[in-house]
């Protein structure tokens, strides 16, 4: 008789492509509910918008856009250079 412990680790790749996919369906059901949320800079004037730094900027930039997709861009970011940074560590097998 096999072990349940054994038969999650035959099928690792399973068991993380429907964690990936919960993952995903979330923030897609987040992002769907932030884009319908009601602006605040809809009702400003644009005199009133100052950006005197990176933290303003990046506080303007969260009034208008929703939270998952800059933690979409932000993830997308991290990876694309941690990717690189590990394959400038091995060298190419071909």
């Amino acid at each position: 008789m096999m072990s349940f412990n054994l038969y999650v680790q035959q099928n690792q790749w399973i068991v993380e492509t429907l964690l990936a996919g919960t993952s995903l369906m979330i923030l897609l059901c987040l992002t769907y509910i932030a884009m319908w949320r009601p602006r605040e800079e809809e009702t400003r004037r644009e005199s009133e918008i100052r950006i005197r730094g990176p933290l303003s900027f990046f506080q303007w930039v969260l009034s208008f856009m929703p939270w998952p997709l800059v933690l979409i861009i932000f993830g997308t970011f991290i990876y694309g250079i941690a990717h690189t940074a590990l394959a400038m560590t091995r060298l190419p097998n071909w």
